[in-house]
């Protein structure tokens, strides 16, 4: 027989265990927990049947209907179980700990398999995610104007034991106009939130976290408010590199991507740039000339961001010139404030 515990229980040892989503695939893509498997009792169209028909004739037809429609289906589901799963222990959820997740509980368990039913299902685990991002977050903030090489800054500090909440690296964006290019495919707003719990709910609090400076939107995400606030509160180490530095950076990181790609998304920028800098930097790429295109781009970027840096409290910053080792040395040290 399965038993019945709380998500708390499966977060506690998530590696060590096999977690099954028997939502539909639609709710699934919707939002999942992390390293779940997506192991649909009724797909869309049959969750769509079934609750039409609990609208029309009631709990006990549409329970009926549910168990016709999911019936057939229990051999392949053992079949594929004693394919893949071993002998880990299975954690089942469906959305609130109802018929579905027990359904599939009672199945597993009747085949020798180890269950646990997770209680509350995935509505519970997304009161755990959204509380912890209402949490009061003190980072200590990495700044710098556009081609600075923020987030590779962010991740090698990461490397070397750093807490770090990377915002890009999990949105799928790198916040700009061209944060998109050759990337994935961004996520929901709630998969990104329960990524977002997923990587950070470990961290220390009480002690130094880094994270990169950060607009609220992040191409069509938004960053969770507590966050932001957090962002928009937080001390900002400003790397102050010489605009050459930057172009260069900028040019080695777009520079590879197809002309075509770089000019639907500079158009993007007509309206805040002006037609005629818009104008001359798609010129730049038609031609060629990535190093032009680059610096009219970033030039734009330059006065976006001094205008949304200077909306912060005076002394709230420090401005740094060190590069390479010598800055690794001196942000790792840094404690929280």
């Amino acid at each position: 027989m399965y038993k019945i515990v709380s998500i708390d229980t499966y977060l506690k040892y998530p590696n060590a265990s096999i977690l099954l989503d028997v939502r539909s695939e639609g709710e699934f893509e919707q939002g999942h927990i992390l390293d779940a498997i997506s192991f649909p009792i009724l797909n869309d169209e049959e969750r769509k049947l079934v609750g039409t028909c609990y609208k029309q004739k009631g709990h006990k037809k549409a329970v009926i209907l549910g168990y016709e429609l999911v019936g057939p289906k229990f051999k392949q589901y053992i079949e594929y179980a004693y394919k893949n799963f071993g002998d880990q222990p299975i954690y089942v959820h469906c959305w609130r700990g109802g018929l579905r997740s027990k359904i599939m509980s009672s199945l597993l368990s009747s085949a020798g398999f180890e269950v646990y039913q997770i209680s509350g299902g995935y509505k519970e685990y997304r009161k755990l995610v959204l509380s912890f991002l209402e949490s009061d977050f003190h980072f200590s903030v990495l700044g710098g104007l556009t081609g600075c090489g923020k987030t590779e800054i962010l991740e090698e500090l990461g490397n070397r034991g750093a807490q770090t909440i990377d915002i890009e690296r999990l949105a799928n964006h790198k916040g700009s106009a061209f944060g998109g290019i050759g990337m994935p495919s961004q996520p929901t707003q709630e998969q990104f939130e329960n990524n977002r719990y997923h990587h950070s709910s470990k961290l220390n609090l009480e002690k130094n976290i880094w994270i990169e400076d950060e607009s609220r939107i992040n191409g069509k995400l938004q960053i969770p408010d507590a966050i932001y606030r957090g962002i928009r509160s937080g001390f900002v180490y400003f790397l102050d590199y010489d605009f050459e530095y930057r172009l260069q950076h900028i040019v080695e990181e777009y520079g590879v991507f197809d002309k075509t790609i770089l000019i639907e998304n500079t158009t993007k920028l007509r309206k805040r740039m002006g037609d005629m800098l818009n104008r001359n930097a798609i010129e730049a790429l038609q031609t060629g000339d990535v190093k032009t295109w680059a610096g009219l781009v970033l030039s734009h970027y330059d006065k976006q961001y001094y205008f949304g840096f200077g909306k912060r409290d005076s002394g709230s910053s420090k401005k740094i010139e060190m590069k390479g080792e010598e800055l690794y040395s001196y942000l790792s040290s840094i404690k929280k404030a």
